[in-house]
């Protein structure tokens, strides 16, 4: 059969009408929902509507963003223009410094003001979702409107529209809590804070029962029959593009193989379908664990649109594998009476840590081919804390890191400073800067993601006054290309 002359790579099928084979193939059994990605790919470039997926991700960690974590040391945050220079020549600070081999996708942006929001102790809903959306702890934020991750996904159409992984550092959760996401007014989106439940929520359906990493060590050996059967179907190119998406689900199999080896060894419950009671047991493998998910959840087209909140957009809790300290006291940059160490080193040590975490998340989307580069191109992430710049913080500048350009979409290898004025923190030494009341909010910014996307909008989620002030409106010049 002849390859269709509307699209170069559409899909050859051997000894199959395209229709019925993938109608059939997205029958199948145990693979439907894991081979479902691929073979609409397959059913769209064969009809000649196939683009290029966009992907966004937010990441989201407690704290604040403190400005010395995310601004080279011979960089003065104090100006009254605004300003756009080139991270050519510039070293990265260590809080940001694994994001070096991605400078040329990379964007800083500084002074961007909270607006309605109110970060202190972390702004729970109204991080991303630019909102008031209330104070004090957790269980006293509401969801006030629609958060910007939720808007993207409402776009960028996945299996699952977006999904939410959180890492806990108080740990008495069992299941999950509600943080970061809403639909809407009223209408949150849970956050899973056990990895085993975030796998089973993506990957539970094919077949396995509940704690089902105890009864295999391969997810691809439940589905090996169904890739058979779609291999006979496929040409050469076809096939090529089938390997690209099994190796995202090899990918979660070694992390499925990590928790059987767990299972074996007894450490986790052996009377399925009880689940472990939490696992993992501290903060960096948690953070490792979600963001492995992630990564194969957005690697195996599951989703398009990813969550990870660090801390839950609140403060409670330890850094259990960091420090024993509390949070609330690591962000006062108390003495941890058993490391020695001063809380916002810790602080920084986590955020670090988080960063590595992120970096090595872009790395395998880098090494998926995907069109004539790779996922990476056509994806963007946002990385900042749900606490602006600092635990106390009022919102007068709220730090950002944009990584990617969603296939030219943004401005990358770029600092962008508003006017801002540079202060000292507290008795620490740290830097703090302070946005000019007239600059742009984090609502800007996300109308210029949504605009990125695909999805203008005039304002996003700006109530009053500020729905008719230009500045505060968006999309923002100095990112939007």
């Amino acid at each position: 059969m002849k390859r269709s002359s509307r699209s170069t790579s559409a899909p050859v099928f051997s000894g199959f009408p395209r229709r019925d084979f993938v109608k059939k193939s997205l029958a199948a059994g145990a693979g439907g929902i894991l081979m479902a990605p691929f073979l609409r790919t397959l059913a769209a470039q064969a009809a000649g509507t196939w683009s290029l997926p966009k992907r966004v991700i937010f990441v989201l960690f407690d704290n604040g963003f403190h400005e010395d974590t995310c601004t080279p040391a011979n960089y003065s945050l104090s100006g009254d223009v605004t300003r756009v220079q080139k991270l050519d020549g510039m070293t990265l600070p260590p809080g940001i410094a694994p994001f070096a081999p991605f400078k040329d996708r990379l964007a800083i942006v500084q002074g961007l003001r909270a607006g309605a929001v109110l970060p202190d102790h972390g702004a729970g809903f109204g991080a991303l979702s630019g909102m008031n959306c209330g104070v004090g702890d957790v269980k006293h934020r509401n969801a006030a409107g629609e958060s910007i991750d939720a808007a993207v996904a409402r776009q960028l159409r996945g299996i699952f529209p977006v999904l939410n992984l959180g890492i806990d550092h108080g740990q008495p959760l069992t299941k999950s809590i509600l943080v970061s996401s809403a639909w809407g007014p009223g209408r949150p989106i849970a956050t899973q804070c056990r990895p085993e439940l975030a796998y089973e929520s993506l990957f539970g359906g094919i077949g396995a029962k509940q704690n089902d990493f105890a009864a295999r060590k391969n997810l691809l050996d439940f589905i090996a029959g169904d890739i058979k059967q779609l291999q006979s179907g496929l040409g050469g190119p076809e096939r090529a593009q089938l390997d690209i998406h099994l190796s995202a689900l090899a990918s979660l199999s070694q992390r499925d193989a990590q928790l059987s080896e767990l299972y074996q060894r007894g450490l986790l419950t052996k009377s399925a379908p009880k689940l472990p009671q939490p696992f993992p047991q501290n903060v960096p493998d948690t953070l490792a664990a979600q963001f492995d998910i992630a990564a194969s959840a957005l690697m195996s087209g599951l989703t398009n649109v990813v969550t990870i909140t660090s801390g839950l957009c609140a403060i409670r809790g330890t850094y259990t594998g960091f420090a024993n300290m509390g949070t609330h006291a690591a962000g006062h940059n108390n003495k941890d009476a058993q490391t020695n160490l001063d809380g916002l080193e810790i602080v920084n040590r986590v955020q670090e840590f988080t960063a590595v975490q992120t970096a090595g998340l872009l790395k395998k989307l880098q090494s998926m081919p995907e069109g004539g580069g790779t996922m990476l191109d056509n994806t963007l992430l946002v990385y900042t804390s749900d606490s602006a710049n600092r635990q106390h913080s009022h919102g007068e500048n709220w730090p950002f890191v944009l990584l990617g350009n969603l296939g030219g979409r943004l401005l990358t290898n770029r600092f962008v400073t508003y006017p801002m004025k540079e202060s000292k923190y507290e008795n620490t030494g740290f830097r703090i800067g302070t946005g000019a009341p007239a600059n742009p909010s984090i609502n800007a910014l996300y109308t210029t993601i949504l605009h990125a996307i695909g999805a203008p909008r005039e304002h996003f989620n700006l109530i009053g006054p500020n729905r008719e002030d230009p500045v505060q409106k968006g999309p923002l010049k100095e990112l939007l290309a």
